[in-house]
C-alpha cells in the first residue's frame, strides 16, 4: 500500500476516531481545500497533510496511527463495505477517494444544539 493510501486512511480513522480534534471551522476549511482537488489520492493525500502540519495535535494523532495501525487489517472501512445478505464484509476492499474523505469530515462536523 502506498504511503499516500495509508496517509489518507488513517486521516479518516482520526475524523472517526478523535472527532474532538476538529472544530467545525477546521471542518470547513478542510471541505474548501478538497473541493477543488481532483479525485487522485497522491493528491488528496499531499493535501491533506501539508493541511495538518498547522495543527500539532492533529499531526500527533496522526502520526500515532500511521505508526501504530496495522494497515493490512480488514476490513478498514466495515460499514462501507459491508452488504446485506454478503458473506463478508471484507470481500470487498474499500476505495479511498475524494468522496469518501468529504463524507468522514461532514460526520466529523460538531452537531448544532438546535
Amino acid at each position: 500500500m502506498s504511503f499516500y493510501k495509508q496517509n489518507l486512511e488513517a486521516f479518516i480513522k482520526l475524523l472517526k476516531t478523535q472527532p474532538k480534534l476538529f472544530t467545525d471551522a477546521k471542518c470547513q476549511e478542510l471541505l474548501t481545500l478538497i473541493e477543488p482537488l481532483p479525485d487522485d489520492i497522491e493528491t488528496l493525500s499531499t493535501a491533506i497533510a501539508s493541511w495538518y502540519e498547522k495543527y500539532d495535535p492533529i499531526v500527533d494523532a496522526q502520526l500515532d496511527i500511521l505508526n501504530h495501525w496495522n494497515f493490512t487489517e480488514t476490513p478498514h472501512f466495515p460499514a462501507a463495505t459491508a452488504r446485506p445478505g454478503a458473506n463478508s464484509a471484507a470481500a470487498t476492499p474499500t476505495t479511498i477517494n475524494k468522496e469518501l474523505l468529504k463524507s468522514a469530515i461532514l460526520k466529523t462536523q460538531p452537531k448544532s444544539p438546535h
